[in-house]
């Protein structure tokens, strides 16, 4: 016996919303997977285990901080793994670290940069370029409400041009401040 026409129309109408609901497949996964390995591919310089030296900017201040860096190659090198251990220079009571996920957006053609850290809830997410001439991996992002009343924005600069050190740079700005200041500076040293 079939089915009146009447009860046919819904399931009908609903394959019509589902079939405009669902994404499109255009992207071809493997082609994407090749850009991601593609841009990854510029930052493998920072592939190891590395010796640490922070200076913390506070105005005229500067604390010294020491630790180790590890970045390694995660979920079929599709991005980068920082696990980054820092302590006060002499002092390992006063320690402070995160982890950091970096990958390459074939859609931004930019990459994607997520920071998690010891004792907090923040999530930072940066969006970063590789520039080929100045080997150097540049990023930036905007913190809404960072220290819970001011918005914040930060940029950083990786210079990748040695292969043994690396300097990465972190400026900052508030939303009250006129001017953008260094707040950190980290120097690499390629573990032997």
């Amino acid at each position: 016996m079939q089915k009146p026409h009447c009860c046919r129309l819904p399931l009908i109408l609903g394959w019509i919303v589902i079939s405009y609901l669902t994404p499109a497949r255009a992207e071809d996964p493997a082609a994407n997977y090749a850009k991601i390995r593609e841009g990854m591919s510029k930052l493998a310089p920072l592939v190891g285990k590395w010796s640490a030296v922070a200076l913390f900017h506070d105005g005229d201040k500067v604390t010294e901080n020491d630790g180790t860096w590890e970045i390694g190659w995660a979920l079929e090198d599709t991005y980068l793994e920082y696990h980054v251990a820092m302590h006060r220079k002499g002092d390992p009571s006063h320690h402070n670290g995160f982890i950091t996920y970096v990958t390459y957006n074939p859609r931004t053609q930019q990459y994607d940069v997520t920071y998690f850290y010891t004792r907090s809830a923040l999530r930072v997410t940066e969006t970063g370029v590789y520039d080929e001439k100045t080997k150097q991996f540049r990023t930036q992002a905007f913190i809404p409400l960072e220290d819970g009343t001011r918005d914040e924005n930060v940029r950083s600069i990786n210079d990748l041009s040695d292969p043994n050190k690396i300097v990465y740079t972190h400026y900052s700005r508030y939303s009250n401040e006129a001017v953008e200041r260094m707040q950190v500076q980290f120097t690499l040293t390629r573990k032997r």
